[in-house]
């Protein structure tokens, strides 16, 4: 796997992506029952500005050898596109300067292998490049892997009197790019974290 920004050519792997998801982690996601991606969803989940709204991906490469995908793939099952194993992103709160929410979400067959630690510290560094100092959570109260996952980042509870916990955390600011190279600053084990800077 690798992280790198969303891009608005994601639309039709974002499509596939999001039937991976149960009916639970659709749900989970968008705090409400969420059908097909509409053509409206995907320009606003791929076509971001990359300031306001920041969104990164996991991507699983297709299977490649000796340059020739599709039919090795199709052979051994393999897709001969980039599949997406995850995507988080922040967007900013114009009510708040420099105070964004936060959202991830993992395709159920890869939940329990860290991934979500590696997704929000992704965005929450790339988000730290735009100037957020503060990010939101909204978790559902029952929701209990992702409390235990943001709170283990460090997140704290800052509101939680109903279905909904509202979860914030600070960032410190970082020094993460090397000419126009984006680097992450957490290190991963076995997942490559690199990215260009969109224009």
């Amino acid at each position: 796997l690798r992280l790198r920004d969303i891009r608005s050519n994601d639309k039709a792997a974002l499509v596939r992506f999001h039937q991976h998801l149960s009916e639970d982690t659709r749900y989970r996601r968008y705090h409400a029952a969420k059908g097909d991606l509409t053509t409206s969803d995907l320009r606003y989940l791929t076509e971001i500005d990359g300031h306001h709204h920041v969104a990164i991906v996991a991507e699983i490469p297709p299977l490649e050898l000796d340059g020739i995908a599709g039919p090795v793939a199709d052979f051994v099952g393999v897709p001969d596109v980039a599949e997406l194993a995850g995507v988080a992103r922040i967007v900013s709160d114009p009510a708040h300067p420099g105070e964004a929410e936060v959202a991830i979400v993992v395709r159920d067959d890869i939940h329990g292998r860290g991934l979500g630690v590696d997704l929000i510290e992704g965005v929450l560094d790339r988000g730290r490049r735009e100037g957020v100092r503060t990010v939101v959570a909204q978790v559902q109260a029952d929701n209990h892997r992702a409390l235990r996952l943001f709170q283990g980042m460090g997140f704290h509870q800052r509101t939680g009197h109903g279905p909904v916990v509202e979860l914030v955390r600070a960032l410190e600011a970082r020094l993460l790019a090397l000419g126009g190279e984006l680097h992450y600053a957490t290190p991963v084990t076995g997942i490559a974290r690199h990215g260009h800077r969109r224009a």
